[in-house]
């Protein structure tokens, strides 16, 4: 035998105290305005509900994002320029030697002149 499903549906917990607060919240407000106040702060609510869904969603996907897994374009090495395989230093310090060459070979030729 099939059972009977429950007509009414339980609110989650908090929802009395929330109730009451805005309720008596819109007391406060003076009569003539309260329709309006209470449509308006509804509409606040829900678009705030509605913000807050679309952030969760946002973060989500951007999880989501980092932590996928690399395609295999994503895999594929970029090609590595050559680059020299002399040392600067080296070839810093034999440039040196080359000019101190020749200006050593300078100064022997201004004395035969």
């Amino acid at each position: 035998m099939a059972m009977k499903a429950t007509s009414a549906i339980r609110a989650p917990r908090g929802t009395k105290t929330l109730k009451q607060a805005f309720f008596s919240a819109a007391d406060s407000v003076p009569e003539a305005q309260r329709g309006a106040v209470v449509k308006a702060a509804l509409a606040a609510i829900r678009d705030e509900l509605r913000a807050g869904k679309e952030r969760a969603r946002i973060a989500k996907g951007k999880l989501k994002a980092k932590t996928a897994k690399p395609t295999a374009a994503k895999l594929v090495a970029k090609p590595v320029k050559k680059t020299s395989l002399k040392k600067p230093a080296a070839t810093a310090a034999k440039a040196k030697r080359a000019k101190a060459k020749i200006d050593f070979e300078s100064d022997q030729n201004s004395d035969l002149v």
